[in-house]
């Protein structure tokens, strides 16, 4: 079964390791493939699949994109131009993306994002991030229920911005993956599983070193 982190940031965003230490430690820790998700950026992302060869890990393009509704994850595509939410959505099929509804209750504000009750948009989403590595785990239980109701597929990462997160949370995928087409196949099927697991402390505790190693 393959092991997926896939929510990363690098120095391309707000995270404060190199896409080569990502790689490095994805490989060290048996990984078989990252995203790297940066802020509104694939700079990250296209950087890690021009060296993907060198650690022998697939490279899943992706990007955490920005909006007043909410946060979405994109994988797959190596461009990415919008001028709405709609639009991305469209663009993203068009090109045989995959989107999902990052961390759909939020994060320490306890409070859903408007996403969550836009269901036009809930619909269209491919996957719900039913566990992110930096949100508070009743918030993850929600996640999880939307997905239920919605009967999306779950995934999961660890949404690391330090280099020792990384792997903390990951996608298990139940078929063979040889590649980013495959990748995106067996997500929409819903051959996924989520595991991993972080306590409100260790959370408060990444967020402590990532501003100690930002100053």
């Amino acid at each position: 079964m393959g092991k997926y982190d896939l929510h990363i940031h690098t120095t391309f965003s707000d995270g404060t390791m190199t896409v080569e230490n990502v790689l490095k430690k994805a490989k060290h820790i048996g990984l078989s493939g990252v995203s790297i998700t940066d802020h509104d950026t694939l700079r990250g992302s296209l950087k890690a699949l021009s060296m993907q060869k060198d650690y022998g890990i697939l490279v899943v393009p992706g990007v955490e994109v920005s909006t007043r509704y909410g946060h979405i994850l994109v994988y797959g595509l190596t461009e990415l131009k919008y001028s709405s939410i709609n639009e991305l959505v469209d663009i993203v099929h068009e090109n045989d993306g995959l989107l999902a509804i990052a961390h759909p209750y939020g994060k320490f504000t306890f409070l859903k994002y408007p996403i969550v009750d836009m269901t036009e948009i809930l619909e269209k989403a491919d996957a719900i991030e039913c566990y992110n590595g930096k949100t508070i785990h009743s918030s993850n239980v929600k996640a999880k229920h939307l997905a239920t109701k919605l009967k999306k597929p779950c995934i999961g990462g660890s949404d690391a911005h330090i280099i020792e997160e990384v792997g903390s949370v990951l996608t298990l995928i139940s078929e063979n993956i040889e590649s980013i087409d495959d990748f995106i196949s067996a997500v929409k099927k819903g051959n996924t599983k989520v595991l991993g697991y972080k306590s409100l402390f260790s959370i408060i505790s990444s967020m402590i070193i990532k501003g100690l190693r930002c100053f």
